[in-house]
């Protein structure tokens, strides 16, 4: 039993190896796919984890060619595979990063917003 719990642990590590960005409903980007929408919840440089509810285009190991649309405007080609189909939600891994640069100018942005309505 203590072999399989530390092997859960190291997944869970592995999975959270870089910073992710959870982000309020309201101020949500979005990942468009053809003429689809789609609520990405968070983002780290690697990974995202995007709102599907119950749409079966989503399928683990499944390639994904897409669009990230912030709501300022910025928008960015990405690609990537499903890793992860659960409740409602696909998990990304991305090919490519996310510039870190935009993961902080996304930080500070909710941190300003959220901080000034406090």
């Amino acid at each position: 039993m203590k072999i399989h719990a530390s092997r859960l642990q190291m997944k869970d590590n592995k999975q959270r190896e870089y910073f992710r960005l959870a982000y309020p409903q309201v101020h949500r980007p979005s990942l468009v796919i053809d003429i689809d929408n789609y609520e990405i919840a968070d983002v780290s440089e690697y990974g995202m984890k995007v709102k599907i509810d119950d749409d079966p285009a989503f399928l683990v190991d499944d390639s994904v060619i897409a669009i990230i649309a912030f709501p300022d405007g910025r928008e960015f080609d990405l690609s990537g595979q499903v890793i992860r189909v659960d409740h409602g939600y696909a998990g990304l891994q991305l090919e490519t990063p996310i510039p870190l640069s935009v993961i902080r100018s996304e930080t500070l942005y909710l941190m300003n917003t959220y901080t000034r309505r406090n």
